[in-house]
């Protein structure tokens, strides 16, 4: 059985421009805000996506609620905004799919303060996680650990596919850091542009890591 995995590198954060990785979990730019909309216009399969994972850091958090606005379900924006999607996708905080190093750019904020700021997302995932923000145990970075922490998530998206099957919206998003998309479907390298996409034709092996059947395309090119 083959599914269609989407992987999405976050958009431009304050950290960028001038590669200042001292900045602690830093935000998006103005310019970063924008290549999230374009997103939004531009990702061909808005009405598939029955799942988004999110790495939850400022920027990534920021590129999943902005960039897939128009697949998203509403109850992950605020009442009476008008943002998100009656019965649309439903959106998950996923630690194991954030930055691979430990610079300070790479390292989430404290839950409190997320919270504070996102506070229409289901944090009850993080609020049991004895080790976020902390870049330590299986979200050290050493490469055992990310090799560890790509092996977990694989497992996790099998059984992800599995309940979307019938669903009427098979398709995942994951969207995570540049550093970190090679290890979601276990190649040496995997590059996409900021705030881009690169689709994913996938199959589960039986140890239930994935095996990248084909790319079917990258950023509207398919």
């Amino acid at each position: 059985m083959s599914f269609r995995l989407h992987l999405i590198r976050h958009a431009e954060g304050t950290h960028n421009p001038a590669h200042d990785t001292t900045i602690l979990d830093p935000p998006l730019t103005e310019k970063g805000i924008e290549q999230c909309l374009k997103l939004c216009q531009e990702f061909p399969f808005k009405d598939s996506v029955g799942l988004v994972l999110a790495s939850p850091l400022r920027r990534t958090l920021q590129t999943a609620r902005l960039g897939f606005q128009k697949t998203i379900d509403e109850k992950y924006y605020a009442q009476g905004s008008g943002v998100g999607v009656q019965n649309g996708a439903r959106l998950v905080l996923e630690p194991d799919v954030q930055a691979h190093s430990a610079r300070p750019c790479d390292t989430g904020s404290d839950i409190a303060v997320l919270r504070s700021e996102f506070y229409d997302l289901p944090w009850e995932i993080l609020d049991l996680d004895p080790i976020f923000p902390a870049k330590e145990g299986i979200y050290a970075s050493d490469s055992e650990s990310l090799e560890l922490r790509g092996a977990r998530i694989q497992g996790r998206l099998e059984e992800n596919f599995k309940e979307l099957k019938d669903s009427g919206r098979p398709d995942i998003v994951v969207v995570t850091h540049g550093g970190f998309l090679s290890s979601v479907i276990g190649q040496e390298r995997t590059e996409v542009g900021q705030a881009r996409w690169k689709t994913f034709i996938v199959t589960f092996d039986q140890d239930s890591r994935i095996v990248v059947e084909s790319a079917l395309g990258e950023s509207g090119r398919l």
